[in-house]
């Protein structure tokens, strides 16, 4: 799986639109073969659970930076 996700993070990152089209259940013709060329490691068939997958991760790591920033934030200002 490790290879898989690597893979489709590199692919996500290269080619954004066509990525979050895929990933959000549009297989029309031009973004599979746009992603077939430029990422032709990726399978397109399962290329949308590691997408979604990778945005669920960075989505969390992104909301545990925001409260630590938050936490600290109120540590500095609001301190009695």
């Amino acid at each position: 799986m490790g290879s898989k996700f690597i893979r489709a993070m590199k692919c996500v990152i290269r080619r954004p639109v066509d990525s979050m089209r895929l990933a959000l259940g549009s297989y029309e013709s031009r973004p599979v073969e746009s992603i077939k060329v430029h990422c032709p490691e990726v399978e397109v068939e399962s290329f949308g659970f590691y997408a979604g997958f990778f945005l669920a991760t960075l989505f969390v790591v992104i909301c545990v930076i925001m409260y630590l920033f938050f936490y600290a934030l109120k540590a500095v200002y609001f301190v009695p």
